[in-house]
């Protein structure tokens, strides 16, 4: 077979660390963002997991790709190994959502916060980092949806390399398909990021307002 080299998928998590404050609203957002992060740990152990599995995997589709369309029975060994790694991440990648969606629930504590200020100010600038935060799952659900597409095409890509009736275009045509769905994902992922960072700095401008304030 000839060798075609599909792209890995790696993301970066958030740093979102709260610092220790004083007044009564900078604790209870300290609190609240140290539970999101918390939260999130389920998140940035998946993310460390499929990492390693992703750079592995892509090492066996080489190898894979490598052989010739007598290995036969080495073909079938290799796939299965893909198809086994597909699953694992497939696991992660709910571990990884079921993570996000706890985290994101928890931000309702923000409310609480907003509803007891008593300065409009402090109100607008909880209010302007819980959209910050709403816009960061939003951007991860992109990410999920994509990253889901993407291991359906890898599932049938997997599926054909036994397929004797597969022919070469054929794969050729898949392995194009895989890796535009990789950009894709790429590109969400890079919206994450940004979203990412746009919160950590929305967050670190909340708590130099409250320090403005008291």
């Amino acid at each position: 077979m000839k060798k075609i080299v599909i792209g890995t998928v790696l993301s970066t998590s958030l740093l979102l660390s709260a610092c220790s404050i004083g007044t009564s609203a900078e604790q209870q957002l300290s609190d609240s963002l140290t539970k999101v992060y918390e939260e999130e740990q389920g998140y940035r152990d998946a993310q460390a997991k499929l990492a390693e599995l992703e750079k592995k995997e892509q090492l066996t589709f080489n190898q894979t790709m490598e052989l010739t369309q007598q290995q036969k029975e080495e073909v079938s060994v290799k796939v299965e190994e893909l198809k086994s790694s597909l699953s694992e991440r497939l696991t992660l990648l709910k571990e990884e959502n079921d993570s996000i969606e706890k985290a994101q629930e928890s931000l309702s504590s923000l409310d609480k916060i907003v509803e007891e200020a008593k300065d409009d100010h402090i109100k607008s600038s909880v209010s302007d980092l819980q959209e910050a935060m709403d816009a960061r799952y939003e951007a991860h659900d992109q990410v999920s949806a994509e990253y889901q597409k993407l291991t359906d095409l890898q599932s049938t890509l997997y599926e054909m390399l036994t397929n004797e009736e597969t022919q070469q275009a054929e794969l050729q045509e898949q392995v194009v398909k895989v890796n535009e769905q990789n950009e894709v994902v790429q590109s969400a992922i890079n919206a994450f990021n940004n979203a990412t960072k746009e919160l950590n700095e929305k967050k670190e401008s909340v708590y130099d307002s409250l320090q403005e304030e008291k």
